[in-house]
């Protein structure tokens, strides 16, 4: 080859030919100047005519590695964070990775002095904390410095890039800084949307015109923004804007309604930072949104996290409604879903130290429940065990020794009546969700579960992970073609491993892997709500798709019930909370 990009010309006799390369899906040529395409960013190479048009012929590039999110890393926003996403997967060596980040801003926090904040690592060495993107900032973070690394002090050269974070590493600019003036006024210093003078004032006025106390509604902004940063999410200046305004009216009303005054809410609801719970008797009951990004007790978390139940009750509305087309919201099978996480709420100890089905579970179903009336009527189908994956996953949220998988499955019995390969396929689910829904510092991608699985050597869950990884590895093929060699479409485990294949293949990009899952033969609304709710359970309400959720009619519902059963089965939840085992005693009465 005549370089990386093409083979060079060939002339066979009057015939004449080229070798053109075929780049991997996420690197853009010519993104970082002076740098030639990396041989491993090529897929392959493909035959050309002197028209440019294929002959058919290609050479795979044996030297290729995808890029960074089909690998499972985080959406990169910045050059600095492709840089190091291009490092992490073997497109550039660390020598070229000094070199193009020495010209890449980079986020270094300050201290009171307004100078940047050095670390000292265990061996006396002298750190500068760099961060790829500011949402990657740690919590807590007021003020930062926008900068190249060429233009910092040079009384430290290592690069802490993204310090405290699961992608942390630590870069030596030594080398590359020598000779190099820096430009010491080339940089800018920026605050937190949370402590801006905009949202100060904003707080101020509010805590004014509802009648709060100093300071309230400033600290409640910044607690909760530090509480999305622990979550790996941030809020911008119009997300702080609108939480200060729901709150402040929030707080105000429920002040009121304790004092026997009027209420006032807003006609629309949205657009004021608010969304829809329900009380006890299922009357509305508006509360400030979150956005999916914390948890507004922050009630320390147990085994599973907050954002990523959240994520997949959502998600799982989304898919069956994306699925549907039809706007019947919600759905027949997200009612059932919620259904179910309604009965192991009414019918299981929160605290189950035996890990045993108690007697007389489930309990009889309640008619006037407050999520009977909250729900209204809708179309019914048949109920599916599979729509009760979610809830069972669930009930091992306390995380005791006996509360894993042998009471998941005990619970699916007795809910679903479920055996065979019904119930197989609901321990496949229940198996994934554990591993998605788990409180971890890093969001593992599906296909490290899926190989998890595959070696775990227990069938045949071993298997089916290891067609969907087999499957996962033909990229280019269309989805629709893979996703129908998953048996037999009338067979759970079809549901299962269909919806499982669609999560893993497309989980960056979540409506393609939702799409994929509702244009397929095997059920497609559940399908498409099962991988939903898988792709929400890793990357949380924030990285569904964004109309989607704010079309999404009971948006405020699914956060209601999502946010009640984290609670319940937590460690740090109901079970250490008296007022609120008073109060799910009477929202969840015993059958």
């Amino acid at each position: 080859m005549a370089s990386a990009l093409s083979g060079g010309p060939v002339v066979t006799g009057e015939r004449f030919t080229d070798w053109k390369a075929v780049l991997d899906p996420e690197y853009r040529r010519g993104e970082f100047p002076g740098l030639a395409t990396p041989e491993a960013a090529i897929a392959r190479w493909i035959e050309v005519d002197e028209r440019e048009q294929p002959t058919g012929n290609v050479r795979e590039n044996p030297a290729h590695r995808p890029g960074p999110e089909w690998l499972g890393g985080p959406k990169a926003t910045t050059p600095a964070a492709k840089v190091a996403g291009m490092r992490r997967v073997g497109w550039i060596d660390a020598a070229t990775m000094r070199r193009l980040l020495l010209d890449c801003e980079v986020l270094v926090p300050l201290g009171d002095d307004g100078e940047p904040a050095l670390m000292r690592t265990r061996g006396g060495d002298v750190v500068v904390p760099a961060y790829t993107a500011t949402a990657t900032l740690p919590a807590g973070t007021r003020r930062w410095r926008r900068i190249r690394p060429r233009d910092l002090p040079r009384s430290a050269t290592r690069l802490g890039l993204d310090a405290g974070r699961p992608l942390s590493e630590t870069v030596d600019l030594a080398t590359e800084l020598t000779g190099i003036v820096p430009e010491p006024s080339r940089y800018v210093d920026e605050t937190a949307p949370e402590v801006s003078p905009r949202i100060t004032e904003i707080a101020a006025r509010l805590n004014d015109e509802f009648q709060l106390e100093g300071g309230l509604v400033a600290n409640r902004v910044r607690a909760v923004s530090d509480w999305a940063r622990e979550n790996g999410y941030e809020l911008s200046a119009d997300e702080c804007e609108r939480y200060a305004g729901a709150y402040a009216r929030w707080v105000r009303n429920l002040r009121r309604a304790h004092d026997g005054a009027p209420v006032d809410w807003p006609t629309d609801l949205a657009a004021n930072g608010l969304i829809i719970h329900y009380g006890n008797r299922g009357e509305p009951a508006p509360v400030p949104w979150t956005l999916g990004k914390f948890e507004p007790a922050n009630t320390g978390s147990g085994v599973f996290a907050w954002h990523r139940v959240a994520g997949a009750y959502v998600g799982f509305a989304i898919g069956e409604c994306l699925a549907l087309g039809n706007g019947d919201v919600p759905g027949p099978m997200t009612r059932q879903m919620l259904r179910h996480t309604e009965t192991v709420l009414r019918g299981l100890p929160f605290f189950n130290v035996e890990g045993a089905v108690p007697a007389g579970f489930p309990p009889a179903p309640e008619p006037d429940s407050w999520l009977s009336v909250a729900l209204g009527d809708g179309s019914d189908r048949p109920p599916n065990p599979l729509t009760a994956a979610l809830a069972v996953t669930m009930t091992a949220g306390v995380g005791l020794e006996n509360n894993g998988l042998p009471l998941q499955l005990g619970v699916a019995r007795a809910l679903t009546g479920a055996d065979g390969e019904a119930l197989t396929a609901i321990e496949l689910l229940v198996r994934m969700f554990t591993r998605l829904l788990a409180k971890t510092e890093i969001t593992w991608p599906f296909h490290t579960h899926l190989q998890e699985l595959h070696q775990s050597g227990q069938a045949p869950f071993d298997e089916i992970a290891a067609i969907v990884l087999a499957l996962r590895r033909g990229r280019e093929i269309p989805d629709v073609e893979q996703i129908e060699t998953l048996g037999d479409p009338a067979s759970p485990l079809a549901v299962a491993g269909r919806a499982l294949f669609a999560a893993a293949k497309r989980h960056h990009d979540p409506m393609a892997a939702i799409q994929a899952a509702g244009l397929q033969s095997a059920d497609p609304p559940l399908t498409a709500a099962l991988t939903g709710a898988m792709v929400g359970a890793r990357l949380g309400v924030p990285g569904l798709p964004a109309d989607l959720v704010g079309a999404l009619a009971p948006l405020g519902l699914l956060d209601n019930v999502a946010e009640d059963v984290y609670r319940y089965f937590n460690q740090y939840g109901v079970a250490r909370n008296q007022s609120m085992q008073e109060h799910f005693a009477q929202r969840y009465p015993r059958g």
